[in-house]
């Protein structure tokens, strides 16, 4: 099964990405219908290393569950940035990813945004086709 995105998040999450770097950016990919039409932008919040790997703020995940709950959206997966790299999973997300979660890549190395969907099965990270969509 395909993330489906609308172009707009994908540039939003890009424009976090780009604003972020060198650390990197991070959210929550929220989604009606089956498409992620919005996203929750998060601060990092990881202290020691914010260019290599990535917190999301807790208030951040609060407000996902919020709309979640209240039935406006369904929590479809998480992103993060890659600001030197390819939008491939390194082994510090291989070795974090929560099982049955879908990931978002948004990789700045080729001096572009580049993006990448991956699912967590069976302790690793398998690709998921990614469709920029229209809701």
């Amino acid at each position: 099964m395909a993330l489906r995105v609308t172009p707009d998040v994908l540039a939003a999450i890009a424009e976090h990405a780009q604003e972020s770097a060198p650390a990197e950016c991070c959210g929550i990919l929220l989604a009606q219908a089956g498409t992620v039409t919005d996203m929750l932008r998060s601060r990092n919040t990881e202290g020691e290393r914010p260019t290599r790997r990535y917190r999301l703020d807790p208030r951040v995940q609060l407000a996902a569950l919020d709309a979640e709950i209240e039935g406006r959206a369904l929590i479809a997966g998480y992103y993060h940035s890659h600001p030197v790299g390819p939008p491939s999973p390194s082994p510090t997300d291989v070795a974090e990813a929560v099982p049955e979660t879908t990931y978002l890549i948004c990789g700045l190395a080729t001096g572009r945004p580049e993006f990448a969907a991956w699912r967590s099965e069976e302790g690793r990270l398998a690709p998921e086709p990614l469709e920029a969509t229209d809701a």
